[in-house]
């Protein structure tokens, strides 16, 4: 009878302490993740771009998509490109081939959410100095799982981390 007794009572004290934990803001999230980050993470992370925009310099278009991915919210979890993506992006690095690149920014928001952005400049110009160079941006979202990053693609639905 005690036994039935100390489990009634160590099952409410948990019940009562886990009613009890709120969930994380998105500042105690983001704080959360990024102190959980190491120098190494950010080498990581923009050596995957860099390769990337190598691979789609070269013209290996092939190789660069290969190396992406889509994240899944709901599951945390990351998986190649579907067909349609694939094509699409296939179809978006044809379209703006990188003749050079610059990385403009890299964001660590949160474990999902995340910014590595490079401006293209996808053709020459005759008249550089009156008509500017022809240029565009590629925005990744760089993700880490079980302690490996992996380059996702941005979706439109997706929100773009930012600090306020």
């Amino acid at each position: 009878m005690k036994k039935i007794l100390y489990f009634v009572i160590a099952t409410a004290v948990l019940c009562v302490v886990s009613c009890k934990q709120k969930p994380k803001s998105t500042e105690e999230a983001r704080e959360e993740f990024r102190t959980s980050l190491t120098e190494n993470d950010t080498l990581e992370m923009l050596k995957l771009g860099e390769d990337c925009m190598e691979l789609l310099k070269k013209k290996d278009i092939e190789a660069a998509i290969a190396m992406l991915y889509e994240y899944d919210d709901s599951t945390q979890s990351v998986q190649p490109l579907s067909d349609a993506t694939r094509k699409r992006y296939e179809h978006l690095f044809k379209m703006f081939p990188v003749l050079e690149y610059m990385r403009t920014e890299y964001t660590f928001f949160v474990e999902g959410i995340n910014n590595l952005k490079y401006d293209i400049i996808f053709a020459e110009e005759e008249h550089p100095e009156e008509n500017g160079v022809p240029k565009t941006s590629f925005m990744f979202n760089p993700v880490k799982i079980d302690d490996q990053w992996y380059l996702t693609v941005k979706r439109a639905d997706q929100e773009i981390g930012r600090d306020e």
